[in-house]
C-alpha cells in the first residue's frame, strides 16, 4: 500500500523519512538507467529502471541509509540468492532478484540496492480496485495452486518458511490492466453490503493473466535459524504463534488459508487487533481449541488466554469472562463458519480453507498434501 509520490528532501526534521534522491535518466552504478518512481516504502524506494548491459526494464530497490534497513535487506539478498540457485529452471513462483550493488552518490554516500524483475499489482491492489468484491472462483483455484507450489519449493527444496504472506506480498506477473468482467456474486455481495445498494459501483476488473508471484522474503526463515516468537502481519497469524507453542512451515499454511478465503469475500477473515478475541474469532470459524493445544501453550500465554474446567476438566479459551468489550464479544459472536461464508456451489472452497487451518500445526497439511485438495481440480463456471 504504497503513499503518493514524494517531493526530494533538503532539510529533514526528526523521524521523517529520507529516501534516496533520484532523478530520470540518472545512471545507477553506471549500468542501470533510471525511468520512474514506482513506489515507497518505510525500508527504501523502487525505481524503474532499464538495465543498460541486457536492455531489459528492471525494479531497482534503494534501501534508506538505516543500520537496520540495510541488515535487512543483505539478509533478504542472501535468501533470495538461495531461491535463485535452487531455481535453475526458472519455475517457482518467487520473485527473481537479478542483482545486488552498492550505488554512490556525488556526494560520495552509499546506498545498497537490489534489482528484481518488474512485476504487477498486488492481490491487495485488485480487491482494493473492485471496492472489495471477491474474486472469481477460478482465479482462487489457480492463485492457491500456484502461491502452494511456490511454497512446496521453499518449503521442502529450502526448509525454509515465508513467515509473512498476505494479499501485499502476493504480485502479479503481468503488468497489463486488468479487465473489465462481470462479477459473478453481485447479488450476495450487495445483500451483504446493505451501505451499497443503490450506489453505482465500478466496473469489476478480472486479472489481465492469473499468473502470480510470492514477494518480501525479509523475514523468511530456515528451519534450523532462530525462530522469532512473533511472525507475520496479526490478522494472517497462526494460532501456535499466538499461544507461543512454536512454529514450523505449516504456520504459512494458515495464512494461506486466510488468503483464498479473504479472496473470496473481499474482506478480512479475522478482522481483529487481540490475540484472546483472535483466537476466539478462530473458534467460530473452524472449531474449538483441542485441550492439548491449550496445555502445550508457554506458561505466560495460559496465563492470558486459557481456564481450565472446575475440579481439574478441560481447559478452554478464558472467552467471553476476559473479553476486554462487549463490542469485542459481540464482534466474535458475528463471526460465521467457513462454509457459511461461501455460496452453496463453492463449498469445496470452504472445505478447502478449512484443511488450512486446522488449529494443530502437526494435523495441518503440508504445501505439497494441499496441492492434492479436490477444490484445485474441480470446474467452476465462475
Amino acid at each position: 500500500r504504497w503513499p503518493g509520490k514524494k517531493a526530494a528532501v533538503t532539510q529533514p526534521k526528526k523521524d521523517e523519512i529520507v529516501h534516496f534522491d533520484w532523478r530520470e535518466d540518472m545512471l545507477l552504478n553506471s549500468r542501470y538507467r533510471v525511468g520512474k518512481l514506482l513506489g515507497d516504502g518505510t525500508f527504501g524506494r523502487v525505481l524503474l529502471v532499464v538495465d543498460q548491459r541486457k536492455d531489459r526494464q528492471l525494479a531497482v530497490k534503494v534501501i534508506r541509509n538505516v543500520e537496520k534497513y540495510i541488515r535487512n535487506a543483505k539478509r533478504e539478498a542472501e535468501i533470495l540468492k538461495d531461491i535463485r540457485e535452487a531455481d535453475s529452471a526458472k519455475t517457482a513462483a518467487c520473485v527473481r532478484m537479478h542483482d545486488t550493488f552498492w550505488h554512490r552518490t556525488a556526494a560520495g554516500e552509499l546506498f545498497f540496492c537490489l534489482a528484481f524483475e518488474v512485476l504487477g499489482a498486488s492481490l491487495y491492489d485488485l480487491l482494493k480496485q473492485n471496492r472489495f468484491r471477491g474474486m472469481w472462483v477460478q482465479d482462487i483455484q489457480s492463485i492457491a495452486s500456484q502461491c502452494l507450489e511456490a511454497l512446496s519449493f521453499l518449503h521442502d527444496g529450502l526448509n525454509l518458511t515465508h513467515t509473512d504472506l498476505k494479499l501485499e506480498n502476493v504480485l502479479f506477473t503481468s503488468v497489463e490492466p486488468h479487465k473489465p468482467a462481470e462479477f459473478p456474486r453481485e447479488a450476495a455481495y450487495l445483500q451483504a453490503h446493505n451501505s451499497q445498494q443503490g450506489k453505482v459501483q465500478p466496473q469489476y476488473m478480472r486479472p489481465a493473466s492469473n499468473k502470480v508471484k510470492l514477494i518480501d522474503f525479509g523475514n523468511a526463515t530456515y528451519e534450523l535459524e532462530h525462530h522469532s516468537s512473533i511472525i507475520n502481519t496479526r490478522q494472517y497469524r497462526a494460532p501456535e504463534v499466538i499461544l507461543a507453542m512454536g512454529w514450523n512451515e505449516r504456520s504459512d499454511l494458515w495464512s494461506m488459508g486466510c488468503i483464498l478465503m479473504e479472496l473470496y469475500t473481499g474482506e478480512l477473515l479475522f478482522r481483529t487487533h487481540e490475540s484472546l478475541e483472535h483466537l476466539a474469532l478462530m473458534e467460530r470459524a473452524v472449531e474449538a481449541f483441542p485441550d492439548g493445544m491449550l496445555s502445550g501453550a508457554s506458561l505466560a500465554r495460559q496465563e492470558q488466554f486459557v481456564t481450565r474446567e472446575p475440579d481439574g476438566g478441560r481447559c478452554r479459551l478464558h472467552w467471553p469472562e476476559r473479553a476486554s468489550s462487549s463490542t469485542s464479544e459481540r464482534h466474535v459472536r458475528q463471526q460465521r463458519p467457513l462454509d457459511r461464508l461461501v455460496q452453496e456451489g463453492h463449498r469445496s472452497l470452504a472445505d478447502f480453507v478449512a484443511s488450512l487451518l486446522i488449529l494443530e500445526p502437526t494435523r495441518r497439511p503440508s504445501s505439497a498434501m494441499a496441492l492434492v485438495h479436490p477444490f484445485l481440480f474441480q470446474s467452476f463456471p465462475d
